[in-house]
């Protein structure tokens, strides 16, 4: 969709789960029939928290549609020519990046004896032939989580090792977070620092990691969250105040603010469901203001930002173990001026009552593209 899809459920995914608890839902002991999926669906009862965003100065839009010709690799629009298929094909559960040169890098797992697995980043040319391959990892599990390519700082990768002898050892089971050289793809720093999760920005001069204040990430307990700036070479800068809400994205707006995105608890009495959080360039808190909905966050040349949601407008509840899932969704974008002002938001919905994300891409000059 765009830089830092990483919210984002898959059609496909979420289909095969879908059509499990259907099946589990209606189909009686011991009976067979065939069922009306219309008609079934709208006898369900359907979660009702959804409160509708109404668009604001929506006509100030600029879209542009993605031609068939073209493809979205992480928030960049490339050439859909049969090199990228014949990478696609090869790599289908990496993490694709795309460079200046058209160059691709896959960044995925490969499998060892014993069932282990270390982290490969590929490189192929535009045609998809291999360029170079490099493998990294210890004697235990090593995966990430994600990536990013910058030209100025290079591939940042995020991810977790359980290697204690490996190129990113550490503490047993501890994120970290590397810069490897796009064109050696020799590792040029590591911090072990505790990332909560995979979220984190790269700029031209900065790299944006979230990390949580406890001795050791294990997903359980108070959220104590951090945005932390490492510069190219992998120093710390500055960390903000500790943050006990989820962080969604990072970014570095034009004079060096830095923005970061986060999901209030659905358990506060909050009449909104995101909150904006702004920097100065020096790390020094200057405001925070709640918003109507939270999500990706990418900046425009004006000094403005987006923010793109994906919002559940219906949701079928289920067993306590399961939650709920999507029935229908909606994605909003909303474009902020450098003074935190909206100046226009429009919510997509071209699937209407059925699973599907309209993928929307927030580009620099302002403007949005429409992938079909």
């Amino acid at each position: 969709m765009f830089k830092g899809r990483k919210g984002f459920i898959t059609g496909a995914a979420v289909i095969l789960v879908v059509s499990i608890t259907a099946c589990a839902a209606f189909a009686s002991v011991g009976e067979q029939k065939t069922i009306d999926s219309v008609s079934e669906v709208k006898a369900l009862h359907i979660d009702t928290r959804y409160v509708p965003l109404p668009d604001i100065n929506s006509e100030k839009v600029v879209e542009h549609k993605i031609h068939d010709n073209q493809i979205i690799i992480n928030g960049v629009i490339s050439s859909n020519t049969q090199g990228y298929a014949r990478v696609l094909q090869q790599n289908p559960e990496a993490i694709l990046l795309v460079d200046e040169k058209g160059t691709y890098i896959a960044v995925g797992r490969i499998e060892r004896n014993g069932g282990y697995s270390d982290i490969c980043i590929t490189k192929y040319d535009s045609n998809g032939r291999e360029l170079k391959r490099q493998t990294y990892g210890g004697s235990d599990f090593d995966w990430a989580n994600a990536a990013k390519y910058n030209p100025q700082i290079g591939i940042v990768i995020s991810g977790i090792s359980q290697s204690s002898d490996g190129d990113f050892a550490n503490k047993s089971n501890s994120p970290f977070v590397a810069c490897i050289n796009p064109e050696t793809l020799e590792v040029r720093w590591i911090s072990s620092v505790q990332i909560a999760d995979w979220v984190f920005h790269v700029s031209d001069e900065a790299v944006y990691i979230v990390r949580n204040e406890g001795e050791k990430y294990n997903g359980k307990g108070e959220l104590k969250l951090s945005i932390v700036k490492f510069d190219g070479e992998g120093n710390k800068i500055w960390a903000t105040e500790p943050l006990s809400q989820w962080i969604c994205g990072i970014t570095e707006l034009k004079d060096g603010r830095v923005i970061g995105i986060q999901k209030l608890s659905d358990h506060q009495a909050v009449e909104k469901s995101g909150a904006i959080n702004c920097y100065s360039k020096d790390g020094g808190k200057l405001l925070t203001f709640e918003a109507d909905c939270y999500g990706d966050i990418e900046p425009t040349n004006d000094g403005g930002f987006f923010v793109v949601s994906v919002r559940n407008i219906k949701t079928i509840p289920q067993p306590l173990y399961i939650s709920s899932i999507w029935y229908d969704t909606e994605t909003v974008v909303t474009k902020y001026d450098k003074n935190y002002k909206i100046e226009w938001r429009k919510t997509y919905d071209r699937i209407k009552d059925a699973i599907g994300v309209d993928s929307v891409l927030p580009l620099s000059d302002g403007s949005v593209a429409l992938e079909e």
